[in-house]
């Protein structure tokens, strides 16, 4: 499988949008996640489906939801299984939760592929998550494309220190 692997170091992750029929991981800190996600459903007029598991991070933060916008919660890794199942949407948003994978690693290439699937017979699949762990790893081989957006933080030091030929008076 191939898979497209993007590192970026860019304040808008809203620029960034996963292609039609894919499966696609996006690692970003969570205030950009956020801002990637209300950027997509201020645009997207279709059916959304927010799976997250009991203590999502992301879902508090976004304030643009809609009737189109449906959210499931996970509370195992067979509940994924089940929500991929029942779904009808066109496009699924999933926050990863990693305690719903710690009981039940063995299910991750099975939902790997189930998303996958998902992914390729409707709109698409989004994973999103603040940082790697083990199970996104596990996870690597079903995604079409990663996306992981890196915070820029301002040089503390100056560039250059340029000497003054002032003389300063002693008082």
């Amino acid at each position: 499988m191939l898979t497209s692997c993007y590192d970026m170091s860019a304040p808008l992750p809203s620029q960034v949008t996963p292609s039609p029929g894919t499966f696609s991981l996006l690692i970003a800190p969570p205030e950009d996640l956020t801002q990637a996600l209300e950027a997509r459903l201020s645009k997207d007029k279709s059916l959304v489906l927010y799976m997250c598991g009991n203590y999502p991070l992301i879902l508090p933060g976004i304030f643009q939801l809609s009737e189109r916008f449906v959210v499931r919660r996970a509370l195992t890794a067979f509940q994924i299984l089940t929500i991929l199942d029942e779904a009808f949407q066109s496009f699924i948003i999933f926050e990863h939760d990693r305690s719903l994978f710690e009981e039940r690693a063995d299910l991750l290439p099975v939902i790997g592929h189930r998303c996958r699937e998902y992914a390729i017979k409707n709109s698409g699949v989004l994973l999103i998550s603040t940082c790697p762990d083990r199970y996104i790893y596990a996870l690597e081989p079903f995604f079409h494309r990663i996306f992981q957006i890196r915070q820029i933080f301002p040089d503390e030091s100056p560039a250059h220190t340029r000497q003054s030929k002032q003389l300063t008076l002693g008082v």
